[in-house]
Formats: C-alpha cells, sequence, structure tokens
C-alpha cells in the first residue's frame, strides 16, 4: 500500500510540475520584446476620431462619464478650436480635449494624446504603418513649407480622414502625440 501511496505522490508531484511550467509560459511570453502597436487605441467612430472611447463630437457630459470625473476648463484664449480645454487621464495616458464653450452641452473639437513609453519610442515610418493599418483611407495632407518631404519623413505627418460631409485631421507627432481635430482646426 505504502508503495501505491509513493507512486501517486510522485504522479501529483509531476502533475504540479506541469502545471507550473505551463503557469511560466505566459510570463516568459511577456519578457520576449513583442512589435505593439502605438496606435492600438485609437478608433475612427460615427461622431469622428477617437482614443479609447474618447472621441470627437462627444459632449463635454459624455467626455466626463468616459474619463470617470468631471473636467474642470480653462479658457485658452488664442486657440483656434478648442478654446476651452481639460486635460485629464486615461488608462496611463493625458490626453487634452478641447471645447468650443465652456457648458455641458459643448462638444470636442480637438484632442491631443501624449504618449508614453513605447508610443514615445516609435518613430514616423512605425506611426505613419499603424495609422494606414486602422484607417487605411487616411490620406497624407503635405505640408507646403515641406512639400518635399514624404509621409514617413514629415516631423509631424498630417492626414485628413473623411466620412460623409465630415472632414478630420489626425496629425502624428512622433516621440510627443497625437492631435485629432476637425479639418478646419488645423493649417
Amino acid at each position: 500500500m505504502s508503495q501505491g501511496r509513493a507512486g501517486g505522490g510522485s504522479g501529483i508531484r509531476r502533475g504540479i510540475g506541469v502545471l507550473l511550467a505551463l503557469m511560466a509560459l505566459p510570463v516568459a511570453g511577456l519578457a520576449q520584446p513583442t512589435a505593439e502597436d502605438p496606435l492600438s487605441a485609437l478608433e475612427l467612430g460615427k461622431s469622428g476620431p477617437g482614443w479609447d472611447g474618447i472621441t470627437l463630437g462627444m459632449s463635454l457630459v459624455q467626455a466626463e462619464r468616459r474619463f470617470g470625473s468631471t473636467l474642470p476648463l480653462s479658457e485658452q484664449p488664442k486657440a483656434r478650436c478648442g478654446r476651452y480645454a481639460s486635460a485629464s487621464e486615461r488608462n496611463g495616458l493625458a490626453i487634452q480635449v478641447g471645447f468650443p464653450a465652456a457648458r455641458p452641452g459643448a462638444r470636442i473639437e480637438t484632442m491631443f494624446v501624449r504618449f508614453e513609453g513605447y508610443q514615445a519610442t516609435a518613430d514616423a515610418p512605425v506611426l505613419v504603418a499603424a495609422l494606414k493599418a486602422r484607417i487605411p483611407d487616411a490620406v497624407f495632407l503635405p505640408d507646403s513649407a515641406m512639400s518635399e518631404l514624404s509621409e514617413a519623413d514629415h516631423p509631424a505627418p498630417s492626414f485628413t480622414v473623411t466620412r460623409g460631409d465630415e472632414v478630420w485631421v489626425v496629425q502624428l507627432r512622433p516621440r510627443d502625440g497625437m492631435l485629432l481635430a476637425r479639418r478646419d482646426c488645423v493649417d
């Protein structure tokens, strides 16, 4: 009988060893560098482009619900759009949203997402490829002052995104962040 128990005990130990090995696989996978999409939270909804559930065209009240806090607005007197702005954090990233007025029904006109971590290390070609993968019909908006530069060589390439009558701009700023805005808000 003792031999049966000893055999059963080694089977249990073997089972625990296999279980521990299987549990270590995901951890080992995390240690390996992976090619991450720096724009994984970029989305294009009916009201416009957005980041992680916050979209252009969203009302101040809707944005506050998504951020989970009141958004104190400060006036930016020289701003072309987003005259009233507020900065908050969403999933570890600083996001500034701009509104035309300081009232509950005002809708987001501009959004700046400050990159962190692997996003901040992504260069223009990586960001452009990520944008094109997420929004294939994004069209490069050449800068008249730097017309000789391609989208991947531009220090802050801008793209237009059109849905119906609406046109927005996505401007990638490598090592800094990304601006989302109505087309009439960007030169």
